[in-house]
């Protein structure tokens, strides 16, 4: 099983609208997914106003991937150093953004080879 995080502006499950931008987001859907398929799906509340507690709610949360239209250095850090794949270029609802993942249409975020 593979557990995603995509950042939603609201928390109607598959048919939330993806947040644009990982950090601003309060609520996050929480799909669980065997098989290429979505097994289970709930949406969870960060309630810490600190941006950077974002990713390390979501890394808690036992996502290993990340679906997010915009997702700033910081953030990538944070999930890279833990082992988490994230995915640039999601939009419309969750399930949209799910199935332009199976189908390759969204970007790896790759570590900058030229950081030090």
């Amino acid at each position: 099983m593979t557990r995603i995080a995509v950042p939603v502006v609201s928390p109607e499950g598959l048919a939330s609208k993806v947040n644009d931008h990982f950090a601003m987001s309060e609520c996050f859907a929480i799909l669980d997914v065997k098989g290429g398929r979505v097994t289970a799906s709930k949406v969870v509340r960060n309630r810490q106003k600190d941006e950077k507690k974002a990713a390390e709610f979501i890394a808690g949360q036992g996502a290993g991937i990340v679906l997010a239209g915009r997702i700033g250095s910081c953030m990538t850090r944070i999930f890279m150093d833990r082992g988490v794949r994230i995915f640039s270029g999601a939009e419309g609802t969750v399930q949209d953004a799910f199935e332009d993942y199976k189908a390759g249409k969204l970007t790896e975020v790759r570590p900058n080879p030229y950081r030090i």
